[in-house]
């Protein structure tokens, strides 16, 4: 009942004396606004002179004073009335007076916002704990005043023992007209007072605990967006860059197509009967967007058959799925302390089981067909990067030289027709995930490649801006099931940096056949 009236009068007292220290003279013909500042070369309380600074003067009616504000861009002063009837008007001057005075708009707002609440939040609760506290000592005085009392008291009935009943000597409470009146309902009254603060005291400490928590815990979350809000920029700042990229390298394809448009008169673009009524390159557009959606669902229809012709095929030739694939390769047991040359060679296992025939049917049924035809047996593992394994109809020469696509290994492949896939075959729901298989170039094949890291961002649509369809994503038809150790061991065969990761040594796969009629568990990584 008593904080809020002492924080109002504290409130207004503090604000009326800065105003008034601002000094309430008149300005001289002669003197600059910047020359009522102090000597020192600051404004008042300590801020620069070339800061906006507010002052109070009275007009010619003492109702109606007036806040003056000076500085800013234009260096004038504005009036504003502070009461009466002039209160619409200060509000429509204040209003006015800063857009003239061009104050710069406040930085962090929100932030700004919610610490002035919680700061006024706490210095209520902090005033109303501090009477609190007052009311605690009053009552602890006057108690022990009556504890005093009390004690003098049993003092004198000590001296006069026939002044006190038998039951009453040697207590530690004096009858009340040894207390003197009704002392001891005043000390009851301010027992269950001192009670009363004390537990408002702590429910108020509880609450003030609680919004300091509530504080850090705001702090925290505007610390978290701030950082988001500074990624989404920076974001937000590399999209624009592409797309103006691309605008740009869409701009210069228009160019030459108009131009080339030009030159042949509207004929060499594009055959046949249409292009005599394109007369502007508008319509020309137009017919070109009808002839790539004719050609992109013709494409669908392809793809669509391509995939039912491979579910067909898969079934007929290698019967029901789950596939499962098993290749054996030999390697070199590297050890630090001998000689690559005498490094011993030894051989491992690596058991692939392919992707859901639904999903990817045509990369499914391209790998089970080299399989099938022992194209694989006698390539070799070449490419040991920090993400892929990779292999490929290649040959180790020496050490960190390979024949790439060795004649002999590469006939094979183009002689079954298994050498590169029908189109870039991809499903959400199989990505590029840690130890899948992926097909690699342009189109898929017949390199593959084990992924040593989760690459579903590198190789997933879009992530490969160097290709012409950089939206198209590497097909990936499976994933490594047992065999993780051989590839531990393989990290352990020195390999050429420099070279992307070319192996020094021969890794070669020895042979590799689908695993009819068994079933296999996936070991743990």
């Amino acid at each position: 009942k008593r904080i809020i009236p002492y924080l109002t009068y504290a409130l207004a007292t503090h604000t009326t004396t800065m105003l008034r220290s601002r000094g309430n003279r008149v300005q001289k013909a002669s003197e600059s606004s910047d020359q009522q500042a102090d000597s020192s070369g600051s404004g008042y309380a300590g801020y620069p002179a070339a800061s906006p600074m507010m002052g109070v003067s009275r007009g010619n009616d003492d109702d109606e004073r007036r806040f003056t504000w000076t500085g800013y861009n234009d260096g004038g002063t504005k009036a504003f009335p502070a009461s009466g009837g002039g209160a619409a008007r200060g509000r429509r001057a204040s209003g006015a007076g800063i857009r003239e005075g061009k104050v710069p708009a406040p930085k962090n707002g929100t932030r700004g916002i919610l610490m002035s609440f919680a700061l006024i939040l706490v210095l209520f609760l902090g005033g109303t704990t501090f009477h609190y506290s007052r009311g605690i000592a009053r009552a602890t005085q006057e108690l022990q005043a009556l504890e005093r009392r009390n004690q003098r008291a049993r003092r004198d009935a000590a001296r006069d023992p026939d002044a006190l009943d038998d039951d009453v000597v040697g207590s530690n409470e004096m009858p009340s007209d040894r207390l003197g009146g009704d002392a001891a309902e005043q000390i009851e009254s301010l027992q269950r007072t001192q009670k009363s603060l004390a537990s408002e005291t702590s429910s108020l400490t509880a609450k003030i605990n609680s919004i300091n928590t509530n504080i850090k815990g705001m702090e925290t979350q505007l610390e978290a967006m701030e950082k988001d809000i500074n990624s989404y920029q920076l974001e937000s700042v590399t999209l624009k860059e592409k797309t103006q990229r691309n605008v740009d390298k869409a701009n210069e394809y228009k160019t030459l197509f108009q131009r080339s448009f030009t030159e042949s008169g509207g004929k060499k673009i594009i055959p046949g009967k249409g292009t005599e009524e394109a007369e502007t390159l508008e319509q020309l557009e137009d017919l070109v967007e009808r002839r790539e959606e004719i050609l992109w669902e013709k494409i669908d229809d392809l793809v669509e058959r391509i995939e039912q012709d491979s579910v067909r095929d898969a079934i007929m030739t290698f019967g029901n799925p789950p596939y499962y694939v098993k290749m054996t390769i030999e390697f070199p047991m590297a050890d630090p302390e001998k000689d690559p040359s005498e490094w011993q060679r030894t051989q491992g296992t690596l058991v692939f089981e392919l992707a859901p025939l639904e999903k990817m049917p045509h990369a499914v049924n391209f790998f089970l067909q080299q399989i099938h035809h022992k194209l694989w047996d006698g390539c070799a593992f070449v490419i040991n990067a920090m993400h892929i394994l990779q292999a490929g109809p290649h040959r180790h020469i020496k050490a960190g030289n390979y024949e790439a696509n060795a004649v002999d290994l590469m006939d094979k492949f183009l002689k079954a027709e298994l050498d590169k896939i029908a189109f870039q075959e991809y499903h959400e729901d199989y990505p590029h995930a840690k130890y899948t298989l992926g097909l690699a170039g342009r189109p898929g094949g017949p390199d593959f490649y084990i992924n040593k890291i989760d690459n579903s961002v590198n190789h997933g649509p879009g992530g490969q801006d160097h290709h012409d369809l950089h939206e198209e994503a590497d097909p990936c038809f499976g994933k490594l099931i047992r065999g993780k150790r051989v590839i531990e061991e393989l990290s352990q065969v020195p390999v050429d940096h420099a070279k992307g990761g070319l192996f020094l040594e021969t890794v070669t796969i020895v042979n590799a056949v689908i695993a009819y009629d068994e079933q296999f568990e996936e070991e743990a990584d």
